[in-house]
């Protein structure tokens, strides 16, 4: 009895987990959205040092996810010279990638960098 129990509450809460998570990955944005603006001082020593800019970062998000450049939004930019963090709305669904030097990569996937907790 203690294993069927056990059972339900495990399949109840991925249930609940998987429904959440449905929604909030969508972005649903007003027909006058902005995206933010880059800071133009980190763009330009971006460029000066050869490292890829928000508008690669469009084509690799575009790439990425099969769609076209015009379908990805950005909806925050947090930017330091050697790395950033961005969050993108991509056909509707939210997405989060960074970059770290002058590579882009999805933050949920696991790197060279991230420790075990």
């Amino acid at each position: 009895m203690k294993k069927f129990l056990t059972a339900v509450v495990i399949v109840v809460s991925t249930m609940t987990f998987a429904q959440q998570t449905e929604k909030d990955s969508k972005c649903d944005l007003p027909k006058d959205y902005q995206e933010p603006k880059p800071n133009k001082k980190i763009q330009s020593w971006i460029k000066r040092f050869g490292a890829v800019t928000i508008e690669d970062l469009r084509k690799h998000i575009a790439l990425d996810n099969d769609c076209e450049e015009k379908d990805v939004i950005f909806l925050r930019i947090v930017e330091q010279k050697v790395n950033g963090l961005y969050s993108v709305c991509v056909n509707g669904k939210e997405m989060k990638y960074k970059r770290l030097g002058n590579a882009f990569m999805r933050n949920e996937e696991k790197t060279l960098f991230d420790v075990a907790k």
